[in-house]
Parts: structure tokens; C-alpha cells; sequence
């Protein structure tokens, strides 16, 4: 990018040149300063084919050398409270703080309870609106891994259960085989029963 940029400004520099010299009178340009022009242009390609210094990440091969032997390291610095490298003591940003409860436990309220309004829509065979209440309750899987706490517990993976039921309901209803929607509803809500009692959610 910068070898272009300086090779334009000597083009343009050239052509000026030119331009100068024929606003002057000098309409027959001779061998001479042909010779002097092209020199010129010459020497500002010759400058603007110069690679530009840029700073590289250094890197060691089985840790000998002078460079780093992890790339991310080099970004390591724990002072600063803003860096995802930071060793956590002082950042700005705190897991589960207050505002960001509240905001995740309305978002999940407004899920279970579009996920409350599916047997209307099993009952009356609406698999379209069935379909759009599903995706508007996109951020309820996210919400429901947020209050279940480590990866693995079980209320986690009553969760990954629950949002996989809910799946199958939605491709149940998809294709219109609205009884094995409504079971997949049962046990939905039987699974979304054994996570409220596993999980922080109140």
C-alpha cells in the first residue's frame, strides 16, 4: 500500500514537471531533458520500490532464538484493564454483574414465555406462527447455558436438552405432525421443570 502511494506521488511529481515545462514556453522537449525526466521518474520508482519497515511477530523454533515462543505473549499485559490478555484482578469488565443479570433474566422470561404460548399454536395447527414464535426466542438457549452454570453440570445439559426438544418440536410443526408436536411440548416442559429446580434461575 505504501509502495503504490509513494509510486503515485512520483508520477504525479514527474507530470508536473512536464506540465511546468511546456507552461513555459519550452513546447519541444529535448533529448536532453527527456534524459533528465526519465532519470527522474526512474529514481522516485527505484525509492518507492523500498520496502516500508513494519514491525513482524518474532517467533523461536523449540524456544531457541530471539523471538517469542507463543505469538499471543507478546500481547500479554496484564496491566491494562481493557486487554483480553489481562490477568483478570483489575479488569473493567465483571462476569455476572447486576445489569447484565437483570438483562439476561428478562430475556429469558420473554422466551419461556413465548415458549408458554406453543400448544395455542400445536392446537390450531399454525405452523408458521408456531415457526416465528420459535425464532424470536432465539437468545433462549444462551440465556438458559447463562444460569446453568459450569459446562457439563447437569444443568447445563438438562438445558442442551431442553433446547434440543424445542428443536424438534419446531421441525415437528414444520412438517405438520402437530401430535407429535404437542408430546414434544410435554416433555419439553418436563425438562424445563428439572432445570428451573437444578438451575440459579428464579
Amino acid at each position: 500500500m505504501a509502495r503504490a502511494s509513494a509510486l503515485s506521488k512520483a508520477l504525479v511529481a514527474a507530470g508536473a514537471l512536464m506540465a511546468l515545462r511546456l507552461l513555459s514556453g519550452e513546447t519541444f522537449v529535448t533529448p536532453k531533458q527527456r534524459n533528465e525526466a526519465a532519470a527522474a521518474m526512474a529514481a522516485a520508482m527505484v525509492a518507492a520500490s523500498a520496502p516500508a519497515m513494519a514491525e513482524v511477530p518474532t517467533f523461536s523454533v523449540f524456544g531457541f532464538g530471539s523471538g517469542q515462543s507463543d505469538a499471543y505473549s507478546q500481547n500479554d499485559n496484564p496491566i491494562n484493564p481493557y486487554s483480553q490478555f489481562s490477568d483478570g484482578s483489575d479488569t473493567v469488565y465483571q462476569a455476572k454483574n447486576q445489569p447484565e443479570m437483570e438483562r439476561r433474566t428478562k430475556s429469558l422470561k420473554a422466551g419461556l414465555k413465548r415458549f408458554e404460548d406453543t400448544p395455542g399454536y400445536i392446537q390450531t395447527k399454525q405452523a408458521q406462527a408456531l415457526k416465528s414464535n420459535l425464532q424470536e426466542s432465539n437468545s433462549l438457549r444462551q440465556d438458559l447455558l447463562y444460569f446453568s452454570g459450569a459446562e457439563g453440570s447437569p444443568a447445563w445439559e438438562k438445558a442442551r436438552q431442553f433446547v434440543q426438544k424445542v428443536g424438534t418440536m419446531g421441525v415437528d410443526g414444520n412438517s405438520k405432525q402437530w401430535k407429535r408436536a404437542a408430546e414434544d411440548y410435554k416433555e419439553a416442559s418436563n425438562i424445563l421443570a428439572e432445570w428451573k429446580s437444578l438451575s440459579s434461575f428464579n
